[in-house]
Protein backbone atom coordinates (compact mmCIF):
# COMPACT_ATOMS: atom_id res chain seq x y z
CA UNK A 1 0.00 0.00 0.00
CA UNK A 2 2.59 2.41 0.98
CA UNK A 3 4.99 1.46 -2.59
CA UNK A 4 1.02 2.70 -4.33
CA UNK A 5 0.65 5.75 -2.61
CA UNK A 6 4.45 6.54 -2.97
CA UNK A 7 3.66 5.64 -6.99
CA UNK A 8 0.83 8.08 -7.25
CA UNK A 9 2.52 10.76 -5.40
CA UNK A 10 5.40 10.34 -7.86
CA UNK A 11 2.95 10.60 -10.86
CA UNK A 12 0.97 13.30 -9.48
CA UNK A 13 4.29 15.48 -9.35
CA UNK A 14 5.69 14.12 -12.51
CA UNK A 15 2.03 15.23 -14.52
CA UNK A 16 2.44 18.65 -12.69
CA UNK A 17 5.85 19.95 -13.53
CA UNK A 18 5.57 18.78 -17.59
CA UNK A 19 2.39 20.54 -17.57
CA UNK A 20 4.19 23.71 -16.21
CA UNK A 21 6.06 25.05 -19.72
CA UNK A 22 8.97 25.88 -19.34
CA UNK A 23 11.09 27.89 -21.69
CA UNK A 24 14.61 30.05 -21.25
CA UNK A 25 17.12 30.42 -18.71
CA UNK A 26 15.33 30.54 -14.89
CA UNK A 27 16.54 33.48 -12.21
CA UNK A 28 20.60 33.00 -11.60
CA UNK A 29 21.80 31.84 -14.98
CA UNK A 30 24.30 33.54 -16.80
CA UNK A 31 23.33 35.48 -20.05
CA UNK A 32 25.83 35.19 -23.20
CA UNK A 33 26.43 36.98 -25.81
CA UNK A 34 25.03 35.87 -29.08
CA UNK A 35 24.32 38.34 -32.39
CA UNK A 36 20.70 38.95 -33.62
CA UNK A 37 19.95 40.81 -36.56
CA UNK A 38 18.49 44.16 -35.16
CA UNK A 39 15.70 45.64 -37.82
CA UNK A 40 14.61 48.52 -35.77
CA UNK A 41 16.34 50.39 -33.14
CA UNK A 42 19.55 52.03 -32.30
CA UNK A 43 21.74 48.87 -34.13
CA UNK A 44 19.35 48.81 -36.93
CA UNK A 45 21.04 46.89 -39.83
CA UNK A 46 23.85 45.25 -37.47
CA UNK A 47 24.57 42.01 -35.44
CA UNK A 48 25.47 44.31 -32.27
CA UNK A 49 25.62 41.62 -29.20
CA UNK A 50 22.62 43.27 -26.81
CA UNK A 51 24.68 41.63 -24.14
CA UNK A 52 27.98 42.75 -24.53
CA UNK A 53 27.15 46.57 -25.96
CA UNK A 54 24.86 46.86 -22.87
CA UNK A 55 27.49 45.02 -20.17
CA UNK A 56 26.14 45.86 -16.28
CA UNK A 57 22.95 47.73 -17.72
CA UNK A 58 19.21 45.93 -16.62
CA UNK A 59 17.90 44.46 -19.81
CA UNK A 60 14.40 42.87 -20.44
CA UNK A 61 15.09 40.66 -23.45
CA UNK A 62 11.68 38.72 -24.45
CA UNK A 63 11.23 36.11 -27.33
CA UNK A 64 8.07 35.61 -29.25
CA UNK A 65 7.45 32.76 -31.33
CA UNK A 66 6.09 34.72 -34.00
CA UNK A 67 4.83 37.88 -35.08
CA UNK A 68 1.28 37.55 -33.69
CA UNK A 69 2.86 36.98 -30.26
CA UNK A 70 4.47 39.54 -30.48
CA UNK A 71 1.80 41.90 -31.64
CA UNK A 72 0.49 41.13 -28.25
CA UNK A 73 3.89 42.22 -26.04
CA UNK A 74 5.10 45.15 -28.29
CA UNK A 75 3.05 48.27 -27.07
CA UNK A 76 3.35 46.81 -23.41
CA UNK A 77 7.10 46.43 -23.74
CA UNK A 78 7.60 49.64 -25.42
CA UNK A 79 5.65 51.23 -22.56
CA UNK A 80 7.98 49.55 -19.89
CA UNK A 81 10.86 51.08 -22.16
CA UNK A 82 10.37 54.41 -21.58
CA UNK A 83 9.08 53.68 -17.85
CA UNK A 84 12.56 53.05 -17.05
CA UNK A 85 14.64 54.62 -19.55
CA UNK A 86 15.90 57.17 -16.90
CA UNK A 87 17.61 54.03 -15.19
CA UNK A 88 18.67 52.86 -18.16
CA UNK A 89 16.70 49.92 -19.21
CA UNK A 90 17.37 48.72 -22.61
CA UNK A 91 14.26 46.04 -24.34
CA UNK A 92 14.98 43.90 -26.89
CA UNK A 93 11.94 41.87 -28.87
CA UNK A 94 13.73 39.16 -30.98
CA UNK A 95 10.76 38.00 -33.29
CA UNK A 96 10.97 35.07 -35.69
CA UNK A 97 9.87 37.02 -38.62
CA UNK A 98 11.07 38.66 -42.18
CA UNK A 99 11.82 42.07 -41.59
CA UNK A 100 9.21 43.41 -43.49
CA UNK A 101 7.14 41.70 -40.97
CA UNK A 102 9.18 43.33 -37.95
CA UNK A 103 9.18 46.47 -39.62
CA UNK A 104 5.49 46.40 -40.12
CA UNK A 105 5.13 45.40 -36.17
CA UNK A 106 7.26 48.35 -35.07
CA UNK A 107 5.25 50.80 -37.19
CA UNK A 108 1.77 49.69 -36.08
CA UNK A 109 2.86 49.41 -32.25
CA UNK A 110 4.79 52.69 -32.93
CA UNK A 111 7.70 51.05 -31.58
CA UNK A 112 10.82 53.91 -30.34
CA UNK A 113 12.40 53.02 -27.73
CA UNK A 114 12.23 48.55 -28.12
CA UNK A 115 15.27 47.33 -30.26
CA UNK A 116 13.08 44.96 -32.27
CA UNK A 117 15.52 41.73 -33.41
CA UNK A 118 15.11 38.54 -35.35
CA UNK A 119 17.36 35.07 -35.00
CA UNK A 120 20.22 35.15 -37.62
CA UNK A 121 18.93 32.65 -39.45
CA UNK A 122 22.42 31.20 -39.57
CA UNK A 123 22.97 30.35 -36.10
CA UNK A 124 18.74 30.26 -34.68
CA UNK A 125 19.12 27.11 -33.55
CA UNK A 126 22.60 27.53 -31.69
CA UNK A 127 21.41 31.24 -30.47
CA UNK A 128 17.78 30.19 -29.13
CA UNK A 129 19.66 26.94 -27.62
CA UNK A 130 21.75 29.00 -25.47
CA UNK A 131 19.54 30.78 -24.05
CA UNK A 132 16.56 27.32 -23.75
CA UNK A 133 14.18 28.82 -26.08
CA UNK A 134 11.35 26.32 -26.25
CA UNK A 135 9.48 27.07 -29.83
CA UNK A 136 6.09 26.16 -28.93
CA UNK A 137 5.27 28.63 -26.33
CA UNK A 138 4.28 31.85 -27.27
CA UNK A 139 6.79 34.26 -25.56
CA UNK A 140 9.82 33.90 -23.25
CA UNK A 141 11.01 36.84 -21.49
CA UNK A 142 14.07 37.65 -19.18
CA UNK A 143 15.07 40.40 -17.36
CA UNK A 144 18.85 40.21 -16.29
CA UNK A 145 21.63 43.30 -15.24
CA UNK A 146 25.05 42.21 -14.82
CA UNK A 147 24.77 39.10 -16.73
CA UNK A 148 22.51 37.80 -14.45
CA UNK A 149 18.81 36.59 -14.94
CA UNK A 150 16.92 38.30 -12.71
CA UNK A 151 13.32 37.64 -13.44
CA UNK A 152 12.09 35.05 -15.69
CA UNK A 153 8.71 34.27 -17.38
CA UNK A 154 7.39 32.00 -20.22
CA UNK A 155 3.97 32.90 -21.64
CA UNK A 156 3.43 35.53 -19.71
CA UNK A 157 0.71 38.62 -19.66
CA UNK A 158 2.03 41.73 -20.58
CA UNK A 159 0.90 43.17 -17.04
CA UNK A 160 2.42 40.46 -15.00
CA UNK A 161 6.13 41.64 -16.95
CA UNK A 162 4.75 44.97 -16.03
CA UNK A 163 4.45 44.57 -12.47
CA UNK A 164 7.39 42.62 -11.72
CA UNK A 165 9.91 44.79 -14.02
CA UNK A 166 8.18 48.30 -11.78
CA UNK A 167 9.44 45.91 -8.40
CA UNK A 168 12.56 44.72 -9.55
CA UNK A 169 13.41 48.59 -11.19
CA UNK A 170 11.92 51.08 -9.35
CA UNK A 171 11.19 54.62 -11.53
CA UNK A 172 13.91 56.99 -11.39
Amino acid sequence: MRAILILCCSLFASVAIAAEPTSGLRPGDEVSAWEPIHVVGPHAGTKTCPVCTYLDAPVLLAFAKDVAAAEKLAKSLEAIAIAHAPGKLKVVLVVDGTEDELRKLAKEASLKSVMLCRPDPERKEKQLKAYKIDAAVSNTILLYQDYIVKQAWTDAAPADVKKATDKYLPKR
